[in-house]
Order: C-alpha cells, then sequence, then structure tokens
C-alpha cells in the first residue's frame, strides 16, 4: 500500500506545474474580490479549482496504469480548467469593479463575449503547446462548423442581434418599449432574447432577430424621458372655444398633477365638431410611463372641477333621448337640507358673526360651490379678487412673494374663510392660494354683500375690524417689519369698505 502511495506521489508530482501556485493564489484573491459584488462566485472559484485539483489526481491514477498519453491530456485539460477560471474571473473584475467605479456600464453581453473570446484564445494556445496541427484543426472542422451554422441559424441570429442592440445603444435597461403585440419595460437584454415587463405584470422575452427586424417604438425610459398624450373631452356649442381652452389651460399650467410635465404646460385644442357637441383634445407630457391611465384621470378630474366652478356643462356625443319626470328627479326636501347645511357652515364663520339670522339665510341662498383638485391654484398674489372662499373640506396652503421670495404663512382648513380683504376693499391678493388637498369651499362675491351692507351700513366697520388685523399679521409676515397701528389700519381699511360698497358718509 505505501509502495503504491509512493508511486501515486511521483506521479502528481511530475503533474504539478510550479506556476499552479501563483495561478491558485490569483484565482482565489479575485474570487474574495468579486464575493462583494457577485456573492456565488466565490462558489464558482472554489468549484472551479476543485475541478481542476480532481483531473490531476485522475490523470496521476491514469499515469499508475501505464497510459501515458491520456495522462498527459488530463493534465493539460487541468491547465485548461485553470487558466479559464482566471480569465473570467479578471475579466468579472475588470467589468464589474474597474469600469463600473469609472462611471461607466458597458453591455453585460460584450463582457460575456471578451470571455468567451480569451477562453478560446487560451485552448488553441495550449493545444498548441501540446503539438497539435491548428491548421490542420481547421481545415477538418471548416465542414461541420458550416453544417452547425446551418442548423443554427435563428440561435445565431438572435445572438447577433443581441450584440448588436446592445453595443449600438439603440435600447437601454430600463427602456419603455411598443411593438405590434408587446408594451412593457425593457429588463434584460440577453444573448438570445429581450424580457420585456408589460403593465399588467407578465415577463414576454421577445427574440433579438424579431426586435431587429420589427419596428420598435420606445415610449419611455433614458431614450424617451417625455411622452405626448392626450385626452378628449366634449362641450355643447354655447360655450365659446376661446374662453374654454383658455380656462383650461389655466388652470392646468397652475396645478401641479404628480407624472406630468410642468414644461412644455399641457395644451388644448379644438379638435372637431361632432354630434352635436364641441370635441377638445388637452395633450400633455407624460414623465412616468408606468402611469398614463393614471394620468389621464387626473387631467380629467381637473377638467370636472373646472367646469363645475366655471358653471358650464360638459357635453358628450350621444344621441339618446331620456324622459324623466322633475318629481322623481330629487327628494322633496333635499334643496332644503341643503339650506341648512350651507346655513351650519356659515355659523362657524367668525367674519359673519354680525349678521342676523335673516341676512346668513340670504347668503346661504347666493353660496356657490366651487371644488378644487389638489395642486389647483384658487387665487395669485395681485390678481384683483372678485369673491371670498368659505372652506368646508381640505386644505389649502398660503403663500406671500416678497422680496422676489415664496414663502408659506399659513395652512387654512374647513370653517376658514379666504380672499375676504380683496373682495371688501377692492385691492389687488396679497397672497396666492394653493390647494394642498382635493378642496371643497363655498364663494361669495362683492354683490352678494352689497345688499345687506346697503340695508345696514354699521355692518362695515365690523368687517373693518377682523380685516385690519389679518391685514397687520400678513404685513408683518411679508416686511418683518412692524406693522401700523390696528386701529388706524382698521380706519383705512373701513374708508375702503365704504367706498367700495358705495357707503360713503354712513355713520
Amino acid at each position: 500500500m505505501s509502495t503504491m502511495l509512493t508511486v501515486f506521489a511521483s506521479h502528481m508530482s511530475d503533474a504539478w506545474k510550479p506556476f499552479y501556485w501563483p495561478l491558485i493564489a490569483i484565482n482565489l484573491l479575485f474570487g474574495l474580490l468579486l464575493w462583494r459584488v457577485a456573492r456565488r462566485m466565490l462558489l464558482h472559484t472554489l468549484q472551479g479549482l476543485l475541478l481542476f485539483v480532481l483531473l490531476l489526481v485522475i490523470s496521476a491514477g491514469v499515469a499508475m496504469a501505464d497510459s501515458g498519453g491520456l495522462a498527459r491530456g488530463l493534465q493539460e485539460a487541468a491547465t485548461i480548467v485553470l487558466g479559464i477560471l482566471l480569465i473570467r474571473l479578471m475579466a468579472l473584475a475588470v467589468f464589474r469593479l474597474i469600469i463600473v467605479r469609472m462611471g461607466m456600464h458597458p453591455p453585460r453581453i460584450l463582457e460575456e463575449l471578451l470571455i468567451l473570446v480569451a477562453s478560446l484564445g487560451w485552448l488553441l494556445v495550449r493545444l498548441a503547446h501540446a503539438g497539435l496541427d491548428l491548421s490542420g484543426l481547421l481545415a477538418s472542422t471548416a465542414v461541420i462548423t458550416a453544417v452547425l451554422a446551418f442548423a443554427m441559424q435563428d440561435t445565431l441570429g438572435n445572438i447577433l442581434s443581441g450584440l448588436a442592440l446592445q453595443l449600438d445603444h439603440s435600447i437601454h435597461i430600463g427602456d419603455w418599449v411598443q411593438t405590434d403585440t408587446v408594451s412593457g419595460r425593457v429588463m434584460q437584454v440577453q444573448w438570445r432574447y429581450t424580457a420585456v415587463r408589460t403593465l399588467f405584470g407578465e415577463m414576454v422575452l421577445i427574440p433579438n432577430s424579431t426586435l431587429m427586424k420589427s419596428q420598435v417604438m420606445l415610449t419611455g425610459g433614458l431614450s424617451v424621458p417625455l411622452r405626448l398624450r392626450t385626452v378628449l373631452f366634449y362641450c355643447g356649442f354655447e360655450l365659446e372655444p376661446n374662453k374654454v381652452i383658455a380656462a383650461v389651460e389655466r388652470a392646468l399650467a397652475a396645478a401641479e398633477i404628480s407624472d406630468i410635465a410642468s414644461l412644455p404646460s399641457p395644451t388644448c385644442t379644438v379638435l372637431d365638431f361632432e354630434q352635436g357637441v364641441v370635441c377638445y383634445a388637452v395633450r400633455y407630457w407624460l414623465t412616468n410611463p408606468e402611469t398614463p391611465g393614471g394620468s389621464d384621470s387626473l387631467i380629467r378630474q381637473h377638467l370636472y372641477a373646472l367646469f363645475r366652478r366655471q358653471n358650464w356643462r360638459m357635453g358628450a356625443p350621444s344621441q339618446d333621448l331620456r324622459v324623466s319626470s322633475l318629481k322623481d328627479a330629487l327628494p322633496e326636501d333635499e334643496p332644503e337640507q341643503d339650506l341648512k347645511q350651507r346655513l351650519h357652515m356659515l355659523d362657524g364663520v367668525s367674519l359673519l358673526n354680525p349678521l342676523n339670522d335673516d341676512e346668513r339665510l340670504e347668503l346661504a341662498g347666493r353660496l356657490r360651490f366651487l371644488p378644487y383638485l389638489k395642486g389647483s391654484t384658487i387665487a395669485s398674489q395681485g390678481d384683483l379678487g372678485d369673491c371670498l372662499f368659505i372652506i368646508t373640506e381640505g386644505e389649502v396652503n398660503v403663500v406671500v412673494e416678497a422680496n422676489h421670495q415664496r414663502r408659506g404663512i399659513a395652512t387654512l382648513g374647513p370653517g376658514d374663510v379666504m380672499g375676504e380683504m380683496s373682495v371688501m376693499t377692492g385691492e389687488p391678493r396679497r397672497a396666492t392660494l394653493k390647494a394642498s388637498t382635493n378642496i371643497s369651499c363655498y364663494a361669495l362675491s362683492k354683490e352678494d354683500f352689497e345688499s345687506i351692507l346697503q340695508g345696514r351700513p354699521e355692518l362695515a366697520d365690523a368687517f373693518a375690524q377682523l380685516l385690519a388685523q389679518r391685514s397687520q399679521e400678513l404685513q408683518q409676515v411679508k416686511t418683518s417689519m412692524p406693522a401700523m397701528n390696528v386701529a388706524v389700519q382698521k380706519a383705512a381699511i373701513l374708508d375702503r369698505v365704504r367706498r367700495v360698497f358705495g357707503l360713503t358718509g354712513a355713520g
């Protein structure tokens, strides 16, 4: 037994080359370096070294059986395995560590191609070192290569197409593509196929040759950061198109809508006249291709809220005839219930505390309901205000522009009043009102107050007191300086209120 072990050790000593030790050490070093970015590479390194040792052990065993030719072949195979392992680890270290740190991200298929070419080169070098005539080998395999190429032409076409897609950077990982049958986001570009995940969550594998032969539309991602979308809506002929277009563009430009670009701002155009209505198109630029339906829905919600605020009627290209009874349309007590709710809401408004019950009832009948969506601009600083707002639902940010800076000064909620200073004094708006959530509010105009103040001019004094206090707070925020005395400011505001409502000379 000891004799056999001695002979085996002798053959192992002959098979082991001096350069094996440094190659093994380098392989282990690269495996440890790659462990941080590719944890399985250390395991693959150990498996490759185990295969290398196993081939040497088998070669020693074969040499003991006096099969010298087979033993030398196994030794050469072990050397080839060790070299290919080192080539792969070195290439991975260059692509995954060095090039990435330089800020470059070459296609993965290029990495695999270089590993393949280098491995084939190492194989040919070792075969030539073993004494094999490479010219004869190439000549003898030419026919086999031609047959394989013909049999695998589809596979080779996919591989070459995948290489072309990666090298010319026509499609990037993360791009959104659309073909005749598939629309989704590019997740992988492999040798044979490109993986695309659709909006419905399916993963579709498209052969690379199909992508090269077909028309492919890039709809989002790095290559196409913005995509134009169109939303249609309809109005009756009683609305002037120029007014509709101006109101829609102004409202959408002032709103902050998620996943919709603010520049270029949304545009509105008259698309057609059909079936008794005017067809309009809102065109906007989508920034997130994952949410086309959600963005279209937000645009439609803003349009609906705008039409409610303007008291306009939206149309529809339909020709159905509906006959209904007014008696069945609404419950008889609904107007009365709505009036009670409005009166209850007015009771909580401190600005209207000086009014008696009859005056509140009169104002309740004049209230106009105005809905606003999140991100809408309710009023802009510097504009002439024609109404004040009473919030019933949601929150509004009050923003002041002073000294070329924008500054939020308050957040208003249900029960708060906005824009009263401009209505009562005729001054321009002193702040911008921005909806931070979806807003429900009621509006009262100057004309709504006029008849009440004409009947009771002494109410102007109570209104002026509250307006003076609010004006002082706003002035301190805008200028960071002490405001004038409240009594002095009240007198100035009272004078403006009387002039606006024609109460000059009233006690």
